[in-house]
């Protein structure tokens, strides 16, 4: 399942090397035909989230029982496998943190054979995906993100594109779900770079996680408005994936005692949390969400402003499986699906979209069974 634009873009002898230097890259595959998204003739459209798989060649990791790297990406493979087996999606989003970015032995060869790895149970069925990038895709070099990315877009059934246009960040873009009963768009996706951590002006790294740039706000707010005229006057009802967390997933955390049934405790303060019961409406808080580190509200702010977003869908914190709901937005948090990673569960979570209801958005989390003895 490869596209003939990929093959002429890796054979070219200048591609390879601009993008090693980490030079900008301003393609757009506006011209090259995706899949087409379209509801069910019942006015359904299903979509599966599967987030932080932070696979690695098992040749990169230096543990002593050589069984465990092995497993462990026997095991999120076959999260990949049974979810799509229990969920029949029309779309898959991968939501950041696709890969382990971090391995200083990380190289292009090594990408490419995870990519494909995590790729492959999808495209064996040929099933629309799409992806957004985490804080840990390209941690060492960051042009890692550009190089992923054309490695997805070599395939027939992936959705997007470096940027739809000029700005922050890599895979920035929206993919729009026709009606079950004309080629008229009646659903929109956002796909969000969020990002990884912010610098200083000098270079240096700072604490914390970055967050969505301006540049992102401006062309999400442009884009959102061309789709609301376009759409008779009226916000298209949309749905949004990014991998970090808006800091409105805070507001609906309060500190509480030891003895609350649902209580985390912090180690860092020295203090209990819990979900606020008000923005509750489902799913468990096991860790304090990780926002951007400079407290910026103005995403959130702007999805408010255009109405258009009904819920935001989110990686990153690897433990924590809630609905909450803020101002009238649902926050979603989906856990981990792969090993390299920390967590208690592994498996996704299904959405379900109707056109004939847009505000009435199904989801739920499932856990997959693992199918090794190998102790992690």
């Amino acid at each position: 399942m490869k596209s003939r634009f990929l093959k002429a873009i890796l054979t070219a002898p200048l591609a390879p090397f601009a993008a090693a230097a980490g030079a900008p890259v301003s393609y757009k595959k506006a011209h090259i035909k995706q899949p087409q998204l379209k509801f069910s003739p019942d006015g359904k459209f299903r979509i599966l989230h599967l987030t932080d798989i932070h696979e690695v060649d098992p040749e990169m990791d230096d543990d002593e029982n050589r069984a465990v790297p092995r497993d462990k990406s026997i095991e999120a493979v076959n999260v990949i496998k049974k979810s799509i087996e229990k969920t029949n999606p029309d779309l898959i989003v991968f939501g950041g943190d696709n890969i382990n970015g971090y391995w200083e032995e990380l190289t292009y060869d090594y990408i490419s054979k995870t990519v494909e790895k995590i790729t492959a149970p999808i495209r064996e069925k040929g099933i629309p995906f799409a992806v957004v990038f985490g804080n840990h895709d390209s941690e060492i070099y960051k042009n890692f993100r550009e190089f992923q990315m054309m490695l997805y877009m070599q395939y027939d059934n992936f959705i997007g594109c470096l940027n739809a246009e000029e700005m922050y960040g890599c895979g920035n873009c929206n993919i729009l779900i026709k009606s079950g009963k004309s080629d008229k768009p009646a659903y929109n996706i956002w796909l969000i770079d969020s990002n990884d951590y912010p610098y200083s002006e000098s270079g240096e790294r700072l604490p914390g996680y970055d967050c969505v740039h301006k540049s992102q706000l401006d062309w999400y707010e442009r884009t959102a408005e061309k789709l609301k005229k376009e759409n008779g006057g009226k916000p298209l009802p949309s749905i949004l994936f990014q991998h970090i967390p808006v800091i409105q997933e805070c507001d609906a955390v309060e500190e509480t005692t030891a003895d609350c049934p649902d209580a985390i405790y912090e180690k860092g303060e020295d203090k209990y949390y819990t979900l606020k019961e008000e923005y509750k409406i489902s799913g468990e808080m096991k860790e304090l969400p990780s926002p951007p580190a400079n407290g910026d509200r103005t995403q959130f702010e702007l999805w408010k402003r255009h109405g258009d977003v009904i819920a935001a869908f989110f990686g990153h914190d690897h433990v924590n499986d809630f609905i909450i709901e803020v101002d009238g937005i649902k926050l979603v948090q989906t856990f981990s699906t792969g090993y390299h990673t920390y967590g208690d569960k592994r498996g996704g979570r299904l959405i379900v979209l109707d056109e004939n209801e847009p505000d009435n958005i199904f989801t739920e989390s499932f856990v997959i069974d693992r199918i090794t003895n190998t102790e992690f």
